[in-house]
């Protein structure tokens, strides 16, 4: 058993306020904060079941907006909206999530070094992180297009136009699938910054939902693992627990090969449809 994980799970148990997270989110909530009057006016189109394109593309349905600024306002406001109204999440579920993490990178001790590069994409507060540096992966860290203020676990940082060089990253960990702008885009983007024998690990809600900041939605879980599948050489683990399913993934395709791999799944699922 990780010791340092235990000892965080239990300050964040017993004493919660004294956790650098919690402390830090707290800061920020604002009592005068009046969510119908001072919300950003990007959610006016983007809200709950409103703001989607009438057409789908294929077996995904996509948000419409109108430019990718546009993309990049609406995805920040999740975090903002959040810290404003109250102060980030409490001790009792950001043990819930450590609890879930730890649940997905027990295993990575046993498959990647302690000085493997890590990257969480769309990592928000960044509990995730903190659980992977419990672990002793001390080179881990996240991006998010809102991190907010003094975040030292997350980084500024767009998972669809990532920072990284090309081959530099151990494994990728992403959970906001359904957050992408585009799904191919953000799958070619991993693919590009990860290593030949690089990891990426996936979480994912089998049947999308229409929530207020989702950007793209999938009609089926096989709608989304074709894609998935295809993009990595090996299937590590695919694993579900309650309304979540998690994959781990290795070594990144090249572009051409996964689209000959779709091509051929489609005209399969045709053929037997």
């Amino acid at each position: 058993m990780h010791v340092t994980y235990q000892l965080r799970n239990l300050q964040y148990r017993i004493a919660p306020g004294t956790t650098e997270i919690v402390r830090r989110l707290r800061r920020e909530q604002d009592p005068g904060y009046v969510h119908e009057r001072d919300r950003h006016p990007v959610r006016a189109k983007h809200h709950g079941g409103g703001g989607w394109k009438e057409e789908h593309a294929g077996n995904l349905h996509y948000r419409d907006y109108a430019s990718y600024d546009e993309y990049v306002a609406h995805q920040q406001q999740k975090f903002t909206e959040m810290l404003k109204l109250k102060g980030g999440f409490t001790g009792k579920e950001i043990l819930a999530y450590r609890e879930r993490f730890y649940r997905r990178f027990r295993h990575l001790p046993g498959v990647l070094q302690p000085d493997a590069v890590i990257v969480c994409a769309g990592a928000r507060q960044g509990t995730e992180v903190e659980v992977l540096r419990d672990l002793g992966f001390r080179n881990a860290y996240g991006i998010d297009l809102n991190p907010g203020p003094d975040n030292p676990f997350v980084r500024p940082g767009d998972f669809m136009k990532m920072d990284n060089a090309p081959g530099t990253v151990d494994l990728i960990y992403s959970n906001c699938l359904d957050h992408a702008f585009d799904l191919d885009g953000f799958l070619r983007e991993h693919r590009r910054v990860l290593r030949p024998e690089g990891y990426a690990l996936y979480d994912f809600v089998p049947a999308g939902g229409t929530g207020a900041f989702e950007a793209v939605e999938w009609d089926s879980e096989e709608a989304l693992l074709k894609p998935l599948l295809a993009s990595f050489r090996s299937v590590v683990k695919l694993e579900s627990e309650e309304h979540w399913k998690w994959v781990l993934l290795q070594g990144p395709r090249p572009d051409d090969t996964i689209d000959l791999l779709l091509q051929r799944a489609r005209s399969a699922g045709d053929h037997h449809g």
